[in-house]
């Protein structure tokens, strides 16, 4: 019986493997050339090139981090968190302190275009609900997404990832990229600049309103 079938009230935690693969993947490609954003500190212990995944995890605050537990550095695991704005950017990357902090740790706004299709895992429409779920479970506790994101890579170890709404910035969305995607990112940016640097510090003030959050940037 298939997830979508099996009635009862929704599940928050994923469905077996052999469920999941009876159920099948919606998956939407997101275009070579299609413009991505990440915000990542530069100047800290663990910093990483924008264009690296991150192998060490899974982290508390990873909401799509597919490593297994324990937290550990996995060669064959990576996620990276991306944005087709800016915006969004900043309000995922910032969301604990709900502060964008221009200043520590260096921070830069990056921007690239995929070095090739990219086949993930469409989490905006209605395929949680076809998994048994509430559509909630996307913009839920970290720690159920997690293990969705385990489950979704078990199932579908060829996809790049999954597009996802983000959690902060309503009616947005946040592409995350797993160890098959690494391949899409490519080796130059199309700009790259500290969000300390005066002529765009007052593009995140104007960003830190619209999501009310505070910031240094002003100052």
């Amino acid at each position: 019986m298939s997830p979508s079938s099996a009635g009862g009230p929704a599940s928050l935690d994923p469905p077996a493997r052999g469920a999941l693969r009876e159920l099948g993947p919606d998956v939407a490609t997101i275009a070579e050339g299609t413009v991505l954003w990440r915000v990542h500190a530069t100047a800290t212990a663990h910093a990483l090139p924008w264009n690296r995944l991150r192998r060490f995890g899974p982290l508390a605050t990873g909401r799509w981090d597919p490593h297994p537990e324990p937290a550990a550095d996995h060669p064959r695991e990576g996620v990276g968190y991306f944005a087709f704005d800016v915006t969004t950017c900043l309000a995922e990357v910032f969301q604990e302190s709900r502060f964008i902090d221009v200043v520590a740790g260096a921070p830069y706004a990056t921007a690239f275009a995929l070095a090739r299709d990219v086949r993930v895992l469409d989490l905006t429409g209605r395929w949680l609900l076809r998994a048994g779920a509430r559509q909630s479970v996307a913009t839920g506790p970290r720690h159920r997404t997690r293990r969705w994101a385990r489950a979704i890579r078990a199932a579908w170890p060829d996809l790049d990832g999954l597009v996802a709404p983000s959690a902060v910035d309503g009616g947005r969305d946040c592409l995350v990229l797993w160890h098959p995607g690494r391949t899409a990112l490519p080796s130059v940016p199309l700009s790259s600049e500290p969000l300390a640097s005066p002529p765009i510090r007052p593009r995140i003030a104007v960003a830190a309103d619209r999501i009310r959050y505070a910031t240094n940037a002003a100052l």
